[in-house]
């Protein structure tokens, strides 16, 4: 009795927990299909509308790579899900054997009950004429056995609705015992089909999957065949970036120049005022949890050094992220400052500079700006619209995050953009 009785202690405190992490796991896994699958809705429209104006180009490769991965995601969420499913199966499984077991002993419990019950009954039945109750107890030898037996008819009674309320908790408890089989078996049922339609998805994601691979190997065919227009595509791009890289230094070094300037303490790296010191911490506290500059977007090329993906033996720098879009998209600002400078990059469009404290962000690659110098700006507020370029099939700006002279990675300041 006694390991039986710790064993059902100790589910009643931890299946509950069991279940509640189990739940918000699942939650999680959710979530995560959810914006994976917007993802993918986002970088399928956009392939879909180069394959319609028949653009092969190396953003579309890489919008193509970066929904191949959301999609190898995906399948991996879903094999997660399976595995889970198969576990809660078996636990299922399991407490449904053991509710088996108790059931069979209740029911044993309940007829054993009840058969004592009835010969108690019938008993006394026989016995039931009052005088032989009577005279049960006049023929007592003494007092005190007259007091005896009269105990004894009264504890008989108690003891016959002892049995009668045992019989009650008995039928109660093998009722409980019903209904919490039923639930189990609903739930292995629910988990069966959990299972069952994971399992299917999984396998019509891997399906999708392998024409994507085929259509981004035939891509990477074709544009192997342009290396040297993608070299020169290449070096008038860093051009390009070199020239604007050169003014948004020049421009957050005359700010320092001046903030110095102003100050009487040389060693400072840049003097703010309360309010801007308010903003610059605000930046700060809010890193990982920034909005994203444009809506729906997805990055397709990453800060830093990576390689080139179709020349071989060529890396590519990027100072801050390029994040693919909708023709048209509106560019946003990702929180509060002030419109520090606006650039014209011949070939390149416009980039918006915005000042938060001792942070600066660039937005680039715009068709046209909707603010001044000098503006102050909210966080997600319109800075312009996003430059589209060949034949409409590429629109892509890029955030950069600077603080002074040194260029930050913006993955790790956006919301759930840094993997």
């Amino acid at each position: 009795m006694f390991p039986y009785r710790v064993i059902v202690i100790c589910l009643l405190f931890f299946i509950p927990s069991t279940l509640f992490s189990q739940d918000n796991e699942k939650e999680i896994l959710k979530d995560k299909k959810a914006k994976l699958q917007k993802q993918i809705k986002l970088t399928s429209t956009l392939l879909e509308k180069a394959k319609k104006r028949r653009t092969k180009s190396v953003t579309t490769l890489n919008t193509l790579s970066r929904q191949i991965q959301s999609r190898q995601e995906i399948i991996y969420t879903l094999n997660i899900e399976v595995n889970m499913a198969e576990k809660q199966i078996e636990k299922l499984k399991n407490e449904i054997h053991i509710t088996n077991q108790s059931l069979v002993a209740q029911q044993e419990l309940l007829d054993s009950l009840k058969l004592e019950y009835s010969l108690m009954i019938r008993h006394a039945y026989f016995n039931r004429n009052a005088h032989h109750r009577l005279a049960f107890i006049f023929s007592s030898q003494s007092y005190n056995q007259a007091f005896k037996r009269l105990k004894y008819l009264k504890e008989y009674s108690l003891f016959r609705q002892k049995q009668s309320n045992e019989i009650l908790a008995a039928e109660k408890q093998l009722s409980d015992k019903l209904l919490k089989l039923k639930q189990q078996r609903v739930l292995l049922l629910v988990a069966k089909n959990e299972k069952r339609k994971s399992l299917k998805d999984s396998e019509e994601e891997i399906s999708i999957l392998a024409n994507e691979k085929l259509s981004q190997s035939t891509l990477l065919s074709d544009l192997k065949k342009k290396e040297k227009q993608l070299k020169k595509d290449l070096e008038s791009k860093k051009n390009l970036a070199s020239q604007l890289e050169q003014k948004i230094r020049k421009i957050i070094e005359e700010e320092i120049r001046v903030a110095k300037a102003k100050s009487s303490d040389q060693t400072v790296f840049l003097e703010l005022t309360p309010e801007q010191q308010i903003i610059s911490d605000n930046f700060t506290s809010n890193k990982g949890s920034l909005p994203w500059p444009v809506e729906r977007g997805v990055i397709v090329e990453r800060f830093g050094v990576q390689s080139h993906p179709v020349l071989k033996g060529i890396e590519t720098f990027n100072n801050g992220v390029k994040i693919t879009t909708e023709e048209g998209a509106v560019v946003r600002s990702i929180f509060e400052g002030k419109v520090s400078r606006i650039i014209d990059i011949p070939g390149a469009g416009k980039a918006v500079i915005v000042s938060h404290g001792d942070y600066f962000t660039v937005y680039s690659n715009l068709f046209e700006v909707s603010v001044t110098r000098g503006e102050r700006v909210l966080i997600k507020e319109k800075l312009g619209t996003v430059m589209t370029k060949n034949n409409g099939a590429e629109t892509i700006t890029e955030l950069q995050i600077w603080r002074g002279s040194e260029k930050i990675d913006p993955s790790f300041w956006l919301f759930q953009a840094y993997k």
